[in-house]
C-alpha cells in the first residue's frame, strides 16, 4: 500500500483533517518546545546585533524547522532572507552561490565574487535598509578553506555593527570541529552559538498531543505508556517521534483500534 493511501487510511480512521508531524506543518502550529523558545529568543538578540551564528544539533532535532518558523518571523521591509541548503563546494562556487543569492551579477573571478558579495550587503543595508539574513545549511560538510573564505566575507571593516546576519546550521560535531585549531580564527568570529538536544519526555509526551489535536484529533489516541514507549524507542528525536508514531498509527488503523498501547508502538517500530 502506497505512502498516501495509507495517510488517507489512519487519517480517516481517527478522524484527522491534516497529517500529523509532517515537515509541511504550518510554522504557526508548531509545538514550541523549551529549546525552540530558548533559540527563539536567541535569534531576535542577533537580528538586532548580526554577526555570526552557529546552531548545531543531531539529525532530526528540529534545525531546519526552527529556522523555517524564524524566517517567518521576519518582516520583508526590514529584512532579506537568504536560505542557501549548502554541500561541499569548490571556493569559487561557494562564492557563487552566495553571491547569486544577494542578486550579484554573474561573475567568474573569485576576487571580483568576493567584491560584489560585500558590495551587495552594503547595498542593502545602506540604500535599502534591509538586514540580509544568510543563512548557510548543513555547514559541516563544507571544507575548512570555505569558512576562512567566509572569515574574510564577513569583514566589512565597520565599527559599530555587523551589516548582516549570518546564521551557520550544522550537525553537532560541527562544535568540536569548531574547537580545533585549523579554525580558532573564525571560531572567534562568532557571535552566539547554540545547540539543540532531543526533546525530554515530557516535551515528547506534549509534542505527540499537540500535533494530533492541531490536526484534528478529538481524543488521545495513545495511552500515557505509549507515549512513554515513543519516547524511549525515538530518543526525543522529533522526526524520530514523527516516523514511529505515524507507523503506529497506521498499524492501529489496519487493525481498528482507537486507543493505541505500548505494544503497538513495539510492533510498530520492528517494522521501521
Amino acid at each position: 500500500m502506497k505512502t498516501k493511501r495509507r495517510a488517507a487510511m489512519y487519517r480517516a480512521f481517527y478522524g484527522l483533517a491534516v497529517q500529523p508531524f509532517s515537515k509541511e506543518t504550518p510554522v504557526t502550529r508548531l509545538f514550541h518546545h523549551s529549546g525552540l523558545k530558548e533559540l527563539e529568543s536567541r535569534l531576535e538578540y542577533m537580528k538586532r546585533y548580526r554577526g555570526i551564528m552557529l546552531i548545531a544539533g543531531d539529525p532530526g532535532t528540529g534545525k531546519t524547522t526552527a529556522i523555517r518558523s524564524f524566517i517567518n518571523t521576519l518582516s520583508s521591509d526590514a529584512f532579506l532572507p537568504v536560505y542557501m541548503p549548502l554541500a561541499t563546494v569548490a571556493v569559487r562556487d561557494f562564492y557563487k552561490q552566495i553571491n547569486d543569492q544577494l542578486h550579484g551579477e554573474p561573475l567568474q573571478s573569485k576576487s571580483r565574487l568576493f567584491q560584489s558579495i560585500q558590495q551587495r550587503v552594503l547595498f542593502y543595508t545602506t540604500q535599502q535598509n534591509r538586514v540580509p539574513v544568510i543563512i548557510l545549511d548543513e555547514v559541516h560538510l563544507l571544507k575548512n578553506e570555505n569558512f576562512y573564505e567566509l572569515q574574510i566575507i564577513t569583514n566589512f571593516h565597520i565599527d559599530s555593527h555587523d551589516p548582516a546576519l549570518f546564521i551557520l546550521v550544522a550537525q553537532s560535531h560541527m562544535d568540536d570541529r569548531m574547537s580545533r585549531s585549523a579554525l580558532d580564527s573564525f571560531n572567534q568570529r562568532i557571535a552566539m552559538k547554540f545547540h539543540f538536544n532531543p526533546l525530554t519526555l515530557a516535551e515528547t509526551r506534549e509534542y505527540i498531543i499537540h500535533h494530533l489535536k492541531t490536526a484534528g484529533a478529538a481524543e488521545t489516541i495513545f495511552t500515557e505508556k505509549a507515549l512513554v514507549s515513543l519516547f524511549n524507542l525515538s530518543g526525543g528525536i522529533i522526526r524520530k517521534i514523527g516516523a514511529l508514531a505515524v507507523k503506529t498509527l497506521t498499524l492501529g488503523a489496519l487493525m481498528k483500534k482507537q486507543k493505541l498501547s505500548e505494544e503497538d508502538v513495539l510492533l510498530a517500530s520492528k517494522e521501521l
